[in-house]
């Protein structure tokens, strides 16, 4: 089931005070490297591709708040919450302006922290970086749109007659990360059903663009529309590579493609 049709969250304001945030730290020399996972993830995803780097760059590898060891943010929250809780910590280290790095769910806050926070960003890369609504079929709508009034229904009903019918409804056609979600379930919800189109168009950064061409999570096509969005993007297409395995089988081509974009940047 898609997770945009369970009913989205009310925005927040941004967060009053800097979150404690893990960071595992990588090589000692040369520009900044902040990378960010996925949803569901943790710093660990992306130690692979992340330690072909360690001679030549200084890499952070976080885990995102609400996963691993970083404590969540406040129910609700969406990734212009975890951008401006990232920029807090990144008060701290050294190297800015800094290149993120981010894969999925990290994609998004990158693209938040660089528009939101464009004196800490000199470039990014999203590898299969999520953050716009899927083209979807006028079959598959019509379906979503069936299943939302139910999830409408189960819920009217539980309140109105004490019933269990939202937890049968969730757990027969819920996603796996939305049921998987725990405490993130607000935030999860709120994120998913975020559009961030007019953050890309915002962007003055330079942007590469990495997507598994066997990528059912988030397809090429995304990453050639975010293509056609921001100001100075490049997107390739990765083949013979799905969402994951594009940062384990993949890392080396990953690690080529990023070298070229950090070696044009050294130009700017």
């Amino acid at each position: 089931m898609p997770e945009s049709q369970f009913s989205q969250q009310p925005a927040h304001k941004a967060l009053p005070s800097k979150s404690r945030w893990f960071s595992f730290r990588d090589g000692e020399q040369g520009q900044s490297l902040i990378w960010l996972h996925g949803w569901g993830m943790e710093h660990a995803s992306l130690k692979r591709l992340a330690g072909l780097f360690s001679r030549t760059h200084k890499s952070v590898l976080y885990d995102q708040p609400g996963f691993g060891r970083t404590p969540k943010l406040p129910d609700g929250v969406g990734t212009e919450e975890y951008a401006d809780d990232l920029a807090r910590e990144l008060e701290d280290i050294p190297g800015a302006p800094h290149i993120l790095i981010g894969h999925s769910f990290g994609g998004r806050v990158a693209i938040q922290m660089a528009a939101r926070h464009p004196s800490l960003v000199k470039g990014i890369v999203l590898i299969g970086g999520a953050g716009l609504q899927r083209r979807r079929s006028l079959k598959f709508k019509l379906r979503a749109y069936v299943l939302k009034n139910i999830g409408r229904l189960a819920r009217f009903s539980d309140q109105l007659f004490g019933t269990r019918l939202r937890d049968a409804y969730v757990e027969r056609f819920g996603s796996a990360d939305y049921k998987n979600a725990g405490p993130l379930r607000p935030t999860f919800v709120r994120v998913v059903n975020e559009d961030l189109s007019q953050p890309a168009k915002s962007l003055r950064c330079p942007a590469l663009l990495l997507y598994g061409s066997d990528d059912t999570e988030a397809p090429p096509e995304i990453g050639r529309r975010f293509e056609n969005l921001m100001p100075i993007a490049r997107f390739v297409e990765v083949r013979g590579f799905d969402h994951w395995d594009i940062l384990g089988r993949g890392a080396y081509q990953c690690e080529a493609l990023i070298r070229t974009f950090l070696e044009d940047l050294k130009d700017d």
